[in-house]
C-alpha cells in the first residue's frame, strides 16, 4: 500500500475535527522544514520546499500558474527527460526562460530508493518538537512566549487579553486618545479617567 506524505494529504468534507484541525496548519508546518528527496514519491515537485531555499512555486509563480499538475510529485516529474511537465499555454519569452533555468536545476538531480523524509529546521535535532512550533507561531503572531498566562488553563481569548494587558496595549480610552480618538475620556463605571 503507498502511503501518502502530509504534504500530500488535503481536507475533505466528513473529516474529523482532528484531522480539519491539522489541516488548518499544514502549510504553516511545512514552512517550517524541508524534505530531503530520496525516491521522490512523496514530496511535491512544485509546493515542498526540496531544493534551493523556497519552493519552487514561490520561486518561478509564472510558470507554476501555467502547469497543469500542480500536486505532482517529483518522482512523476524527474520520471523522463525531458521533464515530465505540462503547460497550459506555449513557454515563450520570460517564461520560456525561466523554464529552462528551472531544467538546468533539477534535471541533475538523482533520485534513489530510500523514501523521502522531512527535516524540521526549527530546532538542532532537526526533529518536530511542538514547543519549536509553538514558539515560532508566537513569534510570527507577535505574542511574547514569555508571557505566563499561556500556561494557564484558560480560553485562549482570555490569554491573548492578559498578554495585551501584560504589554499594556489595550484600547482602554487614554490609549485611544493618543491615536486621536475623539470621545469621552471618563470610565463609564466610576467616572474617573479610563486607563488599563
Amino acid at each position: 500500500m503507498k502511503h501518502k506524505s502530509l504534504s500530500q494529504v488535503s481536507k475533505k468534507p466528513g473529516d474529523s475535527q482532528f484531522l480539519s484541525g491539522l489541516m488548518e496548519v499544514k502549510e504553516q508546518f511545512l514552512s517550517c522544514g524541508r524534505f530531503k528527496v530520496g525516491n521522490g514519491s512523496q514530496t511535491r515537485f512544485w509546493e515542498d520546499l526540496w531544493i534551493g531555499s523556497e519552493t519552487l512555486m514561490k520561486r518561478f509563480p509564472s510558470l507554476y500558474n501555467i502547469t497543469r499538475r500542480k500536486n505532482d510529485i517529483i518522482a512523476n516529474v524527474l520520471s523522463t527527460i525531458p521533464l515530465n511537465v505540462s503547460f497550459r499555454r506555449a513557454l515563450i519569452g520570460d517564461r520560456l526562460r525561466k523554464w529552462i533555468f528551472l531544467v538546468t536545476e533539477v534535471v541533475t538531480y538523482s533520485l534513489n530508493d530510500q523514501n523521502d523524509t522531512f527535516v524540521w529546521l526549527l530546532n538542532k535535532t532537526k526533529q518536530f518538537t511542538v514547543s519549536s512550533m509553538y514558539n515560532n507561531i508566537m513569534r510570527n503572531e507577535g505574542l511574547p512566549t514569555s508571557c505566563t498566562s499561556w500556561k494557564l488553563k484558560i480560553p485562549l481569548k482570555i490569554k491573548v487579553f492578559l498578554c495585551y494587558l501584560k504589554q499594556g496595549i489595550i484600547l482602554t480610552k487614554d490609549n485611544l486618545t493618543k491615536r486621536r480618538w475623539q470621545g469621552s475620556t471618563k470610565c463609564c463605571f466610576c467616572s474617573a479617567n479610563e486607563t488599563i
